[in-house]
């Protein structure tokens, strides 16, 4: 018992590294690696998700699962890493929406020159969750990590905005088969 929770919090420790780095020039700020496939899947996501757009979009998020240091933790974990990845992809992608959502320059129209109101923000925020990012990830039946980054989407969406639940339901309804729908685990 102790060498798994030992193997743990060793995992843990190298994952939480890795994740987090330091700025050049920024004393006592850390850099969040984990917000890359975020940042991906919303730059490829929220277009017309061309047939291009989601190779790319997949060779990105691709890429950066397979670090070299990120593979090196994963052959370690052994059966613990889905766990332990599942917590920082969950992490990252509750920071992602929080950051979206605190962002002034985010709620901005009209090449930036309009600020849009708090409900326009948080239905951008819902639409390019769903429409765009979740959307994208479902293109990509091969994607690593898959299910578990449109649960974290979801759980994070549902936890930034609890009052959301009802359009994250009649938006489920839409998707067009059962085993899409499974992946949310409701």
């Amino acid at each position: 018992m102790d060498n798994r929770d030992d193997l743990k919090q060793e995992i843990e420790k190298r994952l939480h590294d890795f994740r987090f780095f330091a700025l050049k020039g920024k004393e006592n700020e850390t850099g969040d690696r984990f917000l890359l496939p975020w940042i991906y899947s919303h730059l490829f996501g929220t277009g017309k998700q061309t047939k291009s757009d989601i190779k790319r979009a997949g060779k990105e998020i691709k890429e950066f699962f397979n670090d070299k240091e990120l593979l090196e933790i994963q052959r370690d974990a052994g059966d613990i890493w889905l766990d332990a990845i599942g917590k920082h992809l969950q992490d990252s992608a509750l920071v992602y929406i929080k950051v979206s959502k605190a962002d002034p320059s985010f709620g901005r129209k009209l090449l930036g020159l309009v600020r849009m109101s708090d409900q326009e923000k948080d239905n951008k925020i819902f639409n390019d969750i769903y429409g765009g990012m979740i959307t994208l990830f479902l293109k990509m039946p091969d994607l690593p990590y898959r299910e578990a980054m449109i649960r974290s989407l979801d759980e994070s969406f549902l936890t930034v905005y609890p009052e959301r639940q009802g359009d994250v339901d009649q938006w489920l309804e839409t998707l067009p088969d059962d085993s899409m729908r499974a992946i949310f685990r409701r």
